[in-house]
């Protein structure tokens, strides 16, 4: 274990990305379009983005429009089955024995945000929703979580929460992090999609396993320790 520059006695909230890091797909969006068939299509839309032609949010609108009539319980069927983070049960259990708060931050989909934050007891949760109306997709997108508004969700949460940025840590995996990680007391940079997320990491942890970001959080856990809290 690297020695990194942190207060640990002072963390109290912990921050988790979604995608690529509490769930294993890299992408909650690309996982649905897999799933419903749209993935051909969806995939000129990330190109585009990825080349600088469209924004975020146009990128997210033309997402969300072939989705349209999708029924929304085979969304959330396909949420609910969506692979869970191997050690993501058990570092939300330890966390919350030792009385952290814990979010997720994510641009992800609400529908897999808000499931994952039930199954692992996670209260505060901000994602994009998918907006429906009598029971199907109507094709639109509330963009609550953008590449560039993760700080700003942050900020409102340690206000709501009376906590501060030296008592909290974000853990996550690709570049919306990098604002977060400059900011916060401790940063994880769990299997980074490239270098520059790892750079501007405290940590980098490349492990199939999200408990073993632990021992940085919580100095007395160790990976031989069976440790999982209260």
């Amino acid at each position: 274990m690297v020695a990194v520059k942190n207060s640990f006695g002072q963390l109290k909230l912990a921050v988790f990305d979604l995608d690529g890091t509490l769930i294993r797909p890299r992408s909650s969006w690309r996982y649905l379009h897999q799933k419903l068939g749209t993935w051909k299509v969806a995939r000129i839309n990330a190109d585009l983005f990825y080349d600088k032609k469209i924004t975020w949010e146009e990128w997210a609108n033309r997402d969300a429009k072939l989705w349209k009539g999708t029924n929304v319980n085979d969304v959330k069927r396909i949420a609910k089955n969506c692979p869970i983070t191997h050690g993501a049960r058990e570092i939300s259990r330890s966390l919350r024995g030792h009385d952290f708060t814990m979010a997720i931050i994510s641009g992800g989909l609400s529908y897999f945000a808000e499931s994952v934050g039930q199954e692992l007891q996670i209260p505060n949760v901000f994602s994009n929703r998918l907006i429906s109306e009598n029971g199907v997709l109507t094709g639109e997108v509330e963009n609550l979580v953008t590449p560039t508004s993760k700080c700003e969700h942050l900020a409102l949460l340690l206000e709501r929460l009376n906590l501060s940025l030296s008592q909290t840590t974000a853990i996550g995996d690709d570049f919306t992090m990098i604002p977060m990680f400059k900011i916060v007391e401790l940063s994880i940079a769990f299997n980074p999609s490239d270098l520059n997320i790892g750079k501007a990491a405290c940590v980098t942890v490349n492990s199939q396993n999200l408990l073993d970001v632990l021992p940085y959080i919580l100095p007395e856990y160790t990976a031989n320790s069976n440790f999982s809290g209260t």
